[in-house]
């Protein structure tokens, strides 16, 4: 049986502006005001590195400065006659509402933008065969709706439009220093004992709810693949039978490596591989995937992705 992996890239073939620059080009456009909230946590211009690479800019290109002003302004004051014991909840409250808000307006002009987008000019490029499973990593119904494939053998992994998408980081929150981010020091308020090596904290109880919050939407930001693959166990459960598999229009990114794993282990361990790639770095990713998959050489075909047009 076979299978096709469909990243973004098949899209962009087909003349879909679905890059993360058109991405920014909507919001310019339609949606200023979620660019402006945007703005007190990225550098939003049009140069900025978010719009090539969103997903792994949400997380490496925040700015805290604005959840540690935050911490700062809302310090109970114990000496006054009107503290209450809720003061030292108020940092964090405020915190939730500002991600909340944040990510609400990220969210909204995301699927705004997607289900925008146009599919009534599209034609078919690649010969696709009609009775192999499709796995998509895109939003859009080109195959369903351009290539006529049944919606039945096709998953779309991340949703697709109409749904809540599924869009994010890839890092755990275990690898994130919630101090680094708000205080530039990962030791922040932290004392060591020179004698004992003891560490103990000289931070208020404000703030240690604070930065759970921040915590909070930090996972909150990210792709939470290790659920959707639990999800769709049925479905990888069902690759059992595969023994081809042909890869279009991914950049083989680190986000979406688990999914990769996961299709390694769910299907026949002498299935062949058949990767597309468009640039020289995308190739080279593919590699990297493929050696941390441990995928025997003998079974993997390197292509570029114009090979895949018009034939099977």
């Amino acid at each position: 049986m076979k299978l096709y992996i469909i990243g973004n890239g098949f899209d962009i073939g087909h003349g879909i502006p679905c890059k993360y620059s058109d991405f920014y080009t909507y919001l310019e456009r339609n949606r200023e005001d979620v660019l402006e909230e945007m703005e007190q946590y990225y550098y939003v211009d049009s140069d900025s590195e978010l719009w090539s690479d969103f997903e792994r800019g949400l997380e490496e290109g925040i700015c805290y400065d604005s959840l540690a002003d935050i911490i700062y302004e809302n310090t109970p004051n114990f000496a006054s006659d009107e503290f209450r014991d809720a003061d030292w909840y108020d940092a964090q409250i405020y915190i939730e509402e500002e991600c909340d808000k944040l990510l609400n307006y990220i969210r909204s002009g995301f699927e705004e933008w997607i289900n925008s987008l146009e599919l009534s000019n599209i034609t078919e490029k690649y010969a696709i065969d009609k009775t192999a499973r499709i796995l998509s990593f895109n939003y859009t119904e080109v195959l369903e709706n351009i290539y006529k494939i049944p919606a039945k053998n096709v998953i779309h992994i991340h949703n697709k439009v109409g749904e809540k998408l599924i869009f994010g980081h890839g890092r755990d929150v275990e690898n994130f220093n919630v101090k680094e981010a708000l205080y530039g020091d990962e030791d922040a308020h932290l004392v060591i004992d020179e004698e004992t090596g003891d560490i103990t904290t000289m931070e208020d109880g404000h703030e240690q709810f604070a930065e759970n919050a921040v915590c909070a939407f930090y996972d909150k930001m990210r792709k939470h693949t290790d659920e959707v693959i639990k999800e769709h166990s049925d479905y990888f459960h069902s690759l059992s039978d595969t023994d081809e598999i042909i890869v279009i229009g991914h950049s083989y990114n680190e986000i979406d490596t688990p999914y990769f794993k996961k299709i390694s282990e769910s299907v026949n361990n002498k299935a062949t591989w058949t990767l597309h790639y468009f640039s020289e770095n995308d190739r080279l990713n593919a590699k990297r995937l493929m050696d941390e998959m441990i995928i025997k050489h003998d079974l993997l075909h390197y292509k570029h992705c114009s090979e895949m047009m018009n034939k099977e």
